[in-house]
């Protein structure tokens, strides 16, 4: 029995130095992977193994927009560490936020077989607030190195810019080195993958696409044609516009009351006395003048680099004019003198006439800034 309990209490005894030996292996192990360089060089070497569900859960998403894992692996796939041999990194800094949290910066240099260096970025690992056994602290790499950087949209000027439903950013518009009927988006970081675009503008139709973050740019400026409302507005300020000169020069004065003819007040004073010239003939006495039948044809938008920040088309506007005038005609009746007697006959001349107008969206409104139109009748 003595014997029994004397090989009892030795294997108790070596129980607990195994347990003991154990413990701290488990402790030193612990120890050693509290560090944020030990994170740093573990996440490295499973972007490099392409090990991406491994590498995913040593990713410290808390502040930005989650990445799911289908995005992770997008991300990878584009970075394209897999294809390096090896990284060396380097301490860049450590730092602590408002908040408290503790983060350090790694400039890392990505190697081929040869050594040579084929890419350099920056890492940074964060101190989470759980730790290991409740003593070893735990770092976690930010999602930042995965996110696309500097994506640059272009749209029309004006655009109202809408990723993934939420109002992009104004403050991200760069206007210099950019002409102003562009707006152009300058974002710091956008999730990698495949991102919801709409864009809306006044005077062109809406783009619903999907925007693919990892293209680095996109340029919609010759994607939005114009609208059918818009094609109505230019129109009906067309047809105001040629009513205002005919019902100008009838008058023999520039009258403008909306200001229609403003930005091109020069060359409509001239068509003006032209066409007062036209209408107002030594023998006959101007009636009226009518048109109508209006068939506009629209050209290409042009993206200016006016101040204002114009987009413009030209619009070519066929009509009918039909111009009314009292004329003084001999009869067969004779006069004592013998001279024919003259009576009043309403004389009419009809035809088509086209309109050249180049038509400027700016200021939220469409407005005439060029004009050729010629003098009825011909």
């Amino acid at each position: 029995m003595k014997v029994f309990k004397r090989v009892l209490i030795k294997i108790l005894i070596l129980l607990v130095v195994i347990a003991a030996a154990g413990g701290g292996a488990a402790s030193w192990q612990a120890s050693r992977q509290s560090t944020a360089e030990y994170a740093m060089q573990h996440y490295l070497s499973m972007l490099i193994d392409n090990s991406v569900d491994k590498a995913y859960t040593y990713l410290d998403q808390s502040e930005t927009q989650q990445l799911s894992l289908e995005q992770y692996t997008g991300a990878l796939e584009a970075k394209k560490y897999s294809l390096y041999a090896s990284c060396e990194l380097t301490e860049a800094e450590k730092r602590r936020d408002n908040n408290g949290n503790e983060y350090v910066d790694y400039d890392v240099k990505f190697k081929d077989a040869a050594g040579e260096v084929q890419q350099e970025e920056r890492f940074t690992v964060k101190k989470q607030s759980e730790q290991v056994l409740g003593v070893f602290d735990r770092w976690k790499v930010l999602a930042e190195h995965c996110m696309v950087k500097d994506f640059v949209l272009t749209v029309p000027a004006g655009s109202t810019v809408y990723l993934d439903a939420e109002p992009a950013d104004t403050s991200w518009i760069v206007r210099e080195g950019v002409q102003a009927s562009f707006d152009s988006y300058h974002i710091p970081t956008l999730i990698p993958g495949k991102i919801s675009l709409v864009v809306r503008h006044p005077a062109l139709e809406s783009v619903n696409a999907t925007l693919d973050a990892l293209s680095g740019s996109a340029d919609y400026t010759a994607k939005m044609p114009l609208k059918e409302t818009a094609k109505q507005e230019c129109t009906e300020l067309g047809v105001k516009l040629l009513k205002a000169v005919y019902a100008s020069a009838a008058k023999e004065q520039l009258d403008d009351p909306d200001e229609l003819l403003k930005a091109c007040q020069e060359s409509a004073e001239e068509l003006i006395k032209k066409q007062g010239d036209k209408f107002h003939t030594e023998d006959a006495s101007f009636r009226n003048v009518a048109v109508s039948n209006f068939a506009p044809q629209f050209g290409d938008l042009v993206f200016t680099e006016d101040e204002n920040g114009a987009i413009s088309l030209e619009m070519t506007l066929a009509y009918h004019y039909v111009v009314r005038q009292d004329q003084l005609i001999d009869t067969e009746e004779l006069q004592e003198d013998g001279t024919p007697v003259q009576m009043t006959e309403l004389v009419e001349h009809g035809g088509d006439a086209t309109a050249k107008l180049t038509m400027s969206f700016y200021d939220a409104a469409w407005h005439v800034t060029a004009m050729e139109l010629q003098v009825i009748p011909e």
